[in-house]
């Protein structure tokens, strides 16, 4: 609708890497917080892509958790997450430790084949932030 302004929010955390661009940790808007791809990246900015795929798994959700819990949700409060893999065979170790952090029913998911340079993985979410 024209006129229409929309009000948005953008969070912040010290408990995840500094965006590497000109981009939002999370930000909400219309019930929603819009989590940006985390990645196996430490707070010093220094990506651990040589890690075991289970680390760089686990440090990537640690990270979104940390971006999610910006915006007072988890990732139990995801309805949808993307996930970007360098490798799709890693799929069942993924889900095995993914299925730790989100919540039942687990949110839709889309998985894709991805050519991340220097690192496995990547992951994206969407959260419901109020209920309707």
């Amino acid at each position: 609708m024209k006129g229409k302004h929309m009000s948005r929010k953008a969070y912040t955390s010290d408990r995840t890497p500094p965006p590497a661009g000109t981009y939002s940790v999370a930000i909400e808007a219309a019930g929603l917080v819009f989590l940006a791809g985390q990645t196996p990246r430490d707070r010093n900015n220094v990506r651990h892509g040589d890690k075991p795929f289970a680390e760089q798994v686990r440090m990537t959700l640690d990270n979104l958790e940390a971006a999610a819990n910006a915006a007072g949700l988890s990732l139990k409060d995801a309805v949808k997450v993307g996930v970007f893999l360098r490798n799709p065979a890693d799929a069942k170790e993924f889900d095995g430790i993914y299925a730790q952090y989100v919540g039942d029913p687990p949110p839709a998911r889309t998985l894709t084949q991805s050519n991340l340079a220097g690192f496995d993985i990547e992951v994206d979410a969407v959260l419901l932030a109020s209920a309707d």
